[in-house]
């Protein structure tokens, strides 16, 4: 072990969301490691998530270049990085090919990681510890919990904690102080998703859009990605009134300063959905093709408005995931959003 005991290194690569949801375990590895080394490594589009973590003491950012020969020259050039900096300990959230070959170079002696099947493409085989868990019944924070309890067995599942330094809260603040009336409530809505089983109608957000505004308590942010500026301009196409756009945000750590200083969070199952829930907004999700008890936030403050069962893997395609969707109407997500601000908690 050398310079900091043991040397870790985590592995999630990506997506957004799933790279939200392993924050916490970096969190119980911290405490039950205090004088730890940790690295994390992630993909660039995720790194932002990553970045400036208290818990944290390194980031090895997983570049894909185009092109097979120059894409597999680079990945060689990285596991031999990886060797060298001679970790004790590895711990893979991932479970592919990729991650587990990075296992397999580190050399580390303990290498923890998924059993199959929820560990894919044959990354198991990678592993020194492998700890198995119910497909398509847990949510994918509780797996990864099982994965820290396997290194730490008290361990408890806290909440993620995404930094987020001044200067960019700051120029976040600047710009919402500017826009919004400080008496109303600000509700951010997101409506693009990246793949079609997640998709919301756009009509219908417009038409949610519209009832916050006519209620007359709501300030209507918009919000979008790289490439997703289209979708936001139809939804505001479709409305009766005038909702604010966000501007072109620098990368994620202003979405997520954006985001929390919202008192609301409408959206799909999506990355900007989890930087949304780690930064303490609450969210109302709406799902369709995915399922809510494997990819809602966890144990967060929202609401999940589904039309489908709750258990196993949902079935019948983009037409069925279609009509869930199309079954959760804009009054329903009106109602949920003035229930999650106003209703009083019950008492327990």
């Amino acid at each position: 072990m050398i310079a900091g005991s043991p040397r870790i290194l985590i592995i999630r690569l990506s997506a957004i969301g799933d790279v939200v949801r392993v924050l916490p375990a970096l969190q119980i590895l911290r405490e039950a490691y205090p004088q730890a080394h940790i690295d994390w490594m992630v993909e660039r589009k995720a790194a932002d998530i990553v970045e400036g973590h208290p818990a944290l003491d390194g980031m090895i950012v997983f570049e894909r270049p185009d092109g097979a020969w120059k894409s597999s020259r680079q990945f060689a050039s990285l596991c031999g990085e990886i060797r060298n900096k001679r970790y004790d300990i590895v711990v893979d959230f991932h479970g592919i090919l990729k991650s587990g070959l990075i296992c397999a170079a580190s050399r580390a002696r303990q290498r923890y990681g998924f059993a199959r099947p929820r560990s894919q493409e044959g990354s198991a085989f990678f592993y020194t510890k492998r700890v198995a868990v119910p497909l398509d019944k847990l949510n994918r924070s509780e797996e990864n919990l099982r994965l820290c309890m396997a290194l730490r067995q008290d361990a408890r599942w806290p909440a993620p904690f995404m930094y987020v330094p001044e200067e960019v809260q700051e120029a976040v603040h600047e710009f919402t102080d500017m826009e919004f009336d400080s008496d109303k409530l600000v509700v951010a809505l997101h409506a693009p998703v990246e793949r079609a089983e997640k998709q919301w109608p756009l009509r219908n957000y417009a038409a949610v859009a519209d009832l916050l505004l006519a209620d007359g308590r709501f300030e209507v942010l918009l919000t979008w990605g790289p490439g997703q500026f289209e979708v936001v301009e139809e939804v505001q196409s479709h409305m009766r009134r005038n909702a604010s756009i966000a501007p072109e945000m620098p990368d994620l750590k202003h979405y997520a300063a954006l985001v929390a200083r919202c008192a609301l969070y409408i959206g799909g199952d999506t990355g900007p959905m989890h930087i949304a829930a780690a930064m303490g907004t609450p969210v109302i999700a709406v799902f369709g093709g995915t399922n809510p008890a494997q990819h809602a936030p966890y144990q967060l403050p929202g609401k999940v408005l589904y039309a489908g069962a709750t258990s196993g893997q949902n079935a019948g395609g983009l037409a069925a995931a279609q009509a869930r969707l199309q079954a959760v109407t804009p009054d329903d997500v009106y109602e949920a959003c003035i229930s999650q601000l106003f209703d009083e908690p019950s008492e327990t």
